[in-house]
Formats: C-alpha cells, sequence, structure tokens
C-alpha cells in the first residue's frame, strides 16, 4: 500500500498506481492526484485490514508517519520509525557500533545559554526530528554558532507552517560531531527476514566544506559497485540493534577512511520527492516497485552498457536574494546540460525550491555537474 502525500507525486508514480493497481490511501493528496477511478483507493478502514494483513506501506513523505503510527499494528514497525525519525534516539542506537561518537540533545530553548567556548568544533547543529537540511547548520566559529541561532529564531515558525511536526520538530535540537569523509544517500529496505536490500546509492556531492545543501545528488556503475557490499553488510549489522523487518528507509551517511557512520535515516519512504525515480531514469526500475514486491535489483545485470555513465538529480534550490518578482528560467538551465531526462518544475513562490532536474553525464566530462554544484542559480534569473 501506499499513501500519498499533497507535498509531491511524480508523474511516473502515477502511472505506476495506475497500470499496477498497488492500493493507495484515499486522503485528499490522492484525490488530488488523479481522477476518482484512476487509482485503487481504499479507505482507512480498508487499509487497516489490509495491513493487518501484513501488507508492505510505503510514504511519498514523511507527512505520512504519524497516520501509519495510528493505524498501523506492526509495533515493530513503529520502533523503526521512532528510531530513525528521532535523531537522538538513533544516535543513542548507534552507540552501540560506535560508543565514541559524541553528540548532545538539548532544548531549543537552551541553545542560547550554551557557552560556545566549551563545544568542540567543527561540529553539526540540527533538530532532532527533520528533513531536507532544514535548521542543519555546520559550525567552524563562534559566529556560525550565532549566526544559526539567528536563524533559528528568524525560521523556526516557517518550518512549522510547512512541515507536519512528525517531520520537522523544533523544540529540540541535536549537537553531534563533525563527520568527515564522502557523504552518501542510499535507499534499502528491510525484508521479511530483516535482511538489508540496496536499490539506490547516491554520491552527495558538496561545493566546499561548510556546505549543507541539496544541490547535487550522483549515481552510477562504479558508485553502486564500490559500496554495495560494505553498505549492505552495515545496514545488515545496523539491523542487529534496529530489529526492523518490511521497512523502506532512506538513509544519509559519509564514508571516512573506510568508517562508514551514519548521518540519519528517514523511514517508510525513499529519496524524498519522488527523486528515487532517478533509478527508473538510470537503471529501468522503480524502487518502490521491487520494496512493496520484495524484489533484489540484479545489479550486474542492470549497470550493463551504463559503465560510462553518471546520474544524477539536482535540486534547484534558490538563493538568498530571490524577489518575488523574479523569474525563473527553465529552457536556459536546461540548454546547459547535454542529456537531460526529466525537469520537474516547482512553484517556487510557494515551494521550498525552483524544481528538480534528471541528467546523465559523461564520467569524463562532467564540467556541467561541477558548474551547477556551485551555481547560486541567479544565471537562471530574468
Amino acid at each position: 500500500m501506499i499513501i500519498l502525500d499533497k507535498q509531491y507525486v511524480s508523474r511516473e508514480l502515477k502511472e505506476y498506481l495506475s497500470e499496477s493497481r498497488v492500493p493507495v490511501l484515499r486522503n485528499e493528496a490522492a484525490l488530488a492526484a488523479a481522477p476518482e477511478g484512476t487509482f485503487h483507493l481504499v479507505s482507512d478502514e480498508e487499509a487497516d485490514a489490509l495491513l493487518a494483513q501484513g501488507e508492505r506501506i510505503y510514504t511519498t513523505c514523511e507527512n505520512s508517519l504519524s497516520w501509519v503510527l495510528r493505524h498501523s499494528p506492526d509495533r515493530g514497525l513503529q520502533k523503526g520509525i521512532a528510531l530513525c525519525k528521532d535523531k537522538a534516539a538513533f544516535r543513542r542506537m548507534l552507540a552501540k557500533i560506535y560508543p565514541d561518537f559524541l553528540f548532545r540533545e538539548v532544548a531549543a530553548e537552551e541553545l542560547a545559554d550554551i557557552d560556545f567556548h566549551e563545544l568542540k568544533t567543527p561540529f553539526i547543529l540540527k533538530p532532532s526530528v527533520g528533513f531536507f537540511s532544514v535548521g542543519v547548520y555546520t559550525i567552524f566559529s563562534e559566529q556560525d554558532w550565532k549566526n544559526a541561532l539567528e536563524d533559528i529564531r528568524r525560521h523556526s515558525c516557517d518550518w512549522k507552517k510547512q512541515y507536519d511536526e512528525s517531520v520537522v520538530a523544533n523544540t529540540r535540537f541535536l549537537l553531534e560531531q563533525y563527520i568527515g569523509g564522502e557523504e552518501y544517500a542510499v535507499d534499502f529496505y528491510y525484508d521479511g527476514e530483516g535482511k538489508a536490500v540496496i536499490v539506490n546509492i547516491f554520491h552527495h556531492e558538496f561545493a566546499s566544506a561548510d556546505d549543507v545543501s541539496d544541490r547535487l545528488y550522483c549515481s552510477g556503475a562504479s558508485i553502486i559497485r564500490e559500496h554495495l557490499q560494505p553498505f549492505t553488510d552495515f545496514f545488515n549489522r545496523m539491523n542487529e540493534e534496529m530489529g526492523a523487518r518490511n521497512l523502506p528507509i532512506h538513509l544519509e551517511l559519509r564514508v571516512d577512511n573506510g568508517r562508514i557512520i551514519p548521518i540519519e535515516a528517514n523511514p517508510l519512504r525513499f529519496a524524498g520527492w519522488c527523486l528515487t525515480d532517478l533509478s527508473l531514469h538510470a537503471y529501468g526500475f522503480r524502487t518502490y516497485d521491487y520494496f512493496l514486491n520484495d524484489i533484489r535489483p540484479d545489479w550486474d545485470s542492470l549497470l550493463k552498457g551504463r559503465e560510462e555513465n553518471i546520474y544524477s538529480f539536482i535540486v534547484l534550490n534558490p538563493p538568498a536574494s530571490l524577489k518575488s518578482g523574479d523569474v525563473f528560467h527553465y529552457d536556459r538551465l536546461c540548454a546547459s546540460f547535454g542529456k537531460v531526462l526529466e525537469l520537474r518544475p516547482i512553484d517556487y513562490h510557494t515551494g521550498p525550491v525552483f524544481g528538480f532536474l534528471f541528467t546523465e553525464t559523461k564520467a569524463s566530462d562532467r564540467a556541467e555537474l561541477d558548474h551547477i554544484l556551485r551555481s547560486d542559480l541567479t544565471e537562471y534569473l530574468n
């Protein structure tokens, strides 16, 4: 079963739901996504019966977590969701694997009372419950700390308006040691026996050491082959503490000299805003279909003939200087890339981004990716 959210439903997902007849919870988002009769809609009562029978459940956005927690009879699933969403609880669980990792949870109202000089830099400051790099700050200096506290003061009310409390809660914050190394985002699920099945691996690239944006994620044969087995082994080790079954997860982690350190885990979904569809563009399969039907990717076959390509999704986050009358020129943006697989424009007057771009780039010539990684996108305005 799938629960849609009003935040975003991709064309690819709509087509899948129409053709597969996978049960879709009847809610405002599902009714708005397609005309009546397009999807196999089920009521809350019908959904409860499906969950009682062991039906797997997938959501497009964590706004739906509160519904699942109210309706699912699976205590193990509820535990897995709670451990993933509460970053402090997640850190406490991982302490059994990494007892030397430093972190501290504090109430939002206590942040201003902390003596910065007692803190070891660099470190990360972020909400204990969060999404989409909202309220995440890399702190290298006392000025960074002051700027972060001021930004939280100014924008915390906006976060509450834009996201459900189960997605972003700004009442408590986590201070944790800075994790070095290369960052990756992974879509995977735990099967009925609790074994990890990876369906997507992305290299999350950054413009600089203090960059925490979601601008560029890349996938490709070399990335999959290098990390598939070590990541699978680590997720299986992690599940010895979690005990999760039939649970999809989007997890961000860093690899530092071979050491795999999770940053955060997002339960019951894969890459947000349907960005998990990169697997469809790059490798020809839908990640949510594989989860719902318990299918394991045959990576040797899927990667054949794609050795020289980099597949990317690009988050078009607007510059701080954006004015209400500014116009974003999507055609100019697309002309900057050799092969655009899909453009997903978003109403940036009401949403947090201009949209998303899926591209295919030759690994031997990635200048277009290096450029977009560092661009503030003002070159595409007016």
